[in-house]
């Protein structure tokens, strides 16, 4: 059975340097331009994508910036040299998931609400002592 991972690339501004476009290439699209994933752009300048990969794998991949200008990703699993180019292209290491029957669902529990502490009034620990007399007895 094919078991699948949703895996989400980011690529931060600074490296986008001002593109409008983008597309994440790799392995797992066999490089094709046409069928790339396209990046999308949000107001702090970043490009992302979410993509359906097989788990238990590693895929080599890069961006491709309007167009023309290849990119690697900073928070890449690795780096492999391409041969003969002078480059290298990314790599991300899709884990496999965990069994259905290990997987917890945690319900975030609401805090406990506080006991209102009623304060009972302090039992009389101290009855009266006796008085001495203060006449001698003989």
């Amino acid at each position: 059975m094919l078991t699948t991972k949703k895996v989400t690339f980011i690529l931060p501004a600074e490296i986008v340097a001002g593109a409008s476009e983008g597309l994440l290439l790799g392995e797992f699209n066999n490089w094709d331009k046409e069928n790339g994933f396209s990046l999308r752009k949000y107001k702090d300048g970043s490009m992302k994508t979410t993509v359906e990969l097989e788990a238990g794998k590693s895929y080599e991949y890069r961006y491709l910036l309007d167009g023309g200008r290849w990119v690697n990703d900073a928070n890449a699993s690795a780096y492999n040299p391409v041969f003969g180019l002078g480059v290298e292209n990314c790599v991300v290491e899709v884990t496999e998931e965990a069994k259905v029957s290990e997987v917890k669902a945690e319900t975030p529990k609401k805090p406990a609400k506080a006991a209102k502490k009623i304060e009972a009034p302090a039992p009389a620990t101290s009855k009266a002592a006796p008085k001495k007399s203060s006449a001698k007895k003989k």
